[in-house]
Order: C-alpha cells, then structure tokens, then sequence
C-alpha cells in the first residue's frame, strides 16, 4: 500500500495530496524560496508530478505531409516506434522511457547541418529534424546531430538510418545515447533561429548594458528593443555555443560576423519540444524560466509559419515539478 501525504496552507483551502515516497528531501536557500517562507532556509520534498512532461513510447507523431514532387525517397525516416520527440532535460515521470538511441545526420559544420535541416524540411512530420549537439546526448564524436527520429532501441534507429538518404554528403547514422547525460550541464549546445522572418541580435555589450536596467525576460527585451541591431539572423541559421554564452531562458547565442551576440530566446529553438494533440493539432512547448530548478513552459500553436500565441488548449507558462533544489 503506497504512503499518502497531505500539503495543505493554514486555512486548509489549498491541499494537495501526494502517494509513494518523494524522490528526494532537503533544505534550499533560493531567493525565490527565501521570499516565499520568510525563512533563509526551506524544506523541500519533491514527488513526482502528475502531469509531465514525459517521453513516453510512443508519443504522438504528426501527420506526414505529402512530400513535394521532386523530394528524394524517404522511406523509412519517420520512425514508427519513436521513444520520443525531442531530448528534454526536465524529465518528470519515474515511469517514462526515454529514448534509447536517435537516427541523425551528424556534421561538425553549421553551414551543412543547415543545408541537411532544409533538405529534409517539410518532407518528415512537423519538428523534424531537429538538432542538437552531440555533447547533449553524452556520446561522440562531437559534432552537430541532425535528428530524424528518436527510437526504444537501437536496432529500430539503424533501421531508419539506412533506409534514409545521403544529404549533403552525409549518411544518416544509428547513435546510443546516454540515458545518464544532462543535456542542461553540456558544454555546447546548437541554436536554431526558429521559423518565421528575419530576427533582430544585439551585441553582447548591449545586451550586458539592458540587463543593468531590466530585470526578467519581458524587461530584458523591451530594454534591447530600442537598440539597434547587431545584425540579423535568419529562420533555419545553426550556431555552435558555448553553455557559458547561454543566457538561459531569456536570450539565445548566436554569432554576427564572428562576434557573440543574443536573440530573443523565444525566436530560438532552444530548449523546447514539438508535440501533437487534440485531433493532429501541431503545438511547441518550450521552457521560458526555471526558478530552483523547476521549469516554466510556455506554449504556442505550431505551422509551417511558426508559431502563434494563441495555442488552443495548452497553458501558458504551466510550471513543470522537477526534483528540489
């Protein structure tokens, strides 16, 4: 019989009751923790979340478009077995399984990972491919990884990688992943200027200068907004980052003429998950804040255009449990 606890306030208008034992207990001395007790430390007992954000197997999978005339065979690359969309470093659900090996197209150049991307953009379900960098899943060598499909096995990936296309150069290949990697501590990282128009970047320097005014994304980005462009980047660019150069959840690395300079983090793909639901409605989730180490998701209806902020049926800024601090 599983252990039942009750959280509630003083009045006992709020309570929340938990089942089966916490997966960790401790004391954190956050500030966000800190105003909410009133007290320099604070108790924590984290459970797991009823709601996750899981990669379950199989998750839903869009709809396929009809390929264009003059598209390659690609038989074989969207994955029937798929353990998961995309690799998310907040895994919630003890009982999730998480992906066991990725089919991907792997390439230490940005220009050919963004080549490989468009070549099979709009020829596999809606998300993919997708990339990330190699040091994210803990495997080697390093490079970028051009994913086309995230299996329960390894075998089922090798499947898919031979049956996809060479591209650019590069044949699409089975990798096992890490199932201990922590994407979030990888030393490099790959962003992608989401979908869309063109998108303002500003100098380190300026964005260092905003951030002595402004505090929060929000304030962060009406801070910059005045100023002018270090460049722009377009939809579907690839930079190879420095995990110290990520302005987490607020602004994404990328380059301008060789120099680090930042994007909205929300014209990036950083950080975030395309997901199906309610009748092959594509929506992408992506995590906009962590305050001790709990996500903040927001979502946005997803097309061929982008996203659009009036998602039908997904919370906006939905926090996500995760462990304590």
């Amino acid at each position: 019989m599983s252990t039942s606890r009750v959280a509630a306030c003083s009045c006992g208008q709020l309570r929340i009751e938990e089942h089966g034992e916490p997966l960790g207990v401790g004391v954190c001395h956050c500030l966000a923790r800190q105003r909410r007790t009133g007290s320099v430390f604070a108790t924590v007992a984290a459970f797991v979340a009823m709601l996750a954000a899981c990669n379950s197997a199989p998750p839903p999978v869009a709809p396929m478009p009809p390929p264009p005339a003059d598209a390659p065979a690609t038989t074989g690359i969207a994955p029937e077995n798929t353990a998961g969309l995309y690799w998310v470093p907040y895994v919630t659900c003890d009982d999730c399984a998480v992906p066991q090996a990725i089919a991907a197209y792997l390439t230490p150049d940005e220009h050919v990972a963004r080549a490989i991307r468009a070549a099979l953009d709009g020829k596999l379900a809606l998300g993919l491919p997708y990339l990330v960098h190699t040091d994210e899943l803990g495997v080697a060598p390093r490079a970028i990884a051009v994913v086309i499909g995230a299996f329960g096995s390894r075998d089922a990936a090798a499947r898919a990688a031979s049956a996809s296309p060479v591209v650019a150069g590069v044949q699409a290949r089975a990798i096992a992943i890490d199932a201990k990697a922590s994407p979030a501590e990888a030393p490099r990282h790959v962003t992608v200027v989401d979908r869309g128009g063109p998108v303002q970047a500003w100098s380190k320097a300026d964005v260092d200068a905003a951030k002595q005014s402004a505090d929060g994304h929000d304030a962060v980005i009406a801070a910059l907004a005045p100023r002018p462009a270090a460049c722009s980047v377009l939809p579907g660019d690839v930079f190879v980052v420095e995990d110290g150069d990520v302005d987490w959840y607020e602004l994404a690395p990328v380059r301008c003429g060789g120099e680090l300079a930042y994007i909205d983090w929300t014209k990036s793909l950083l950080g975030h998950a395309v997901i199906v639901r309610n009748g092959g409605a594509q929506t992408l989730t992506q995590i906009v804040g962590a305050e001790c180490d709990t996500p903040s998701l927001k979502t946005w209806r997803y097309d061929a255009d982008g996203r659009h902020d009036d998602a039908p049926h997904a919370p906006h800024a939905a926090p996500l449990a995760k462990g304590g601090c």
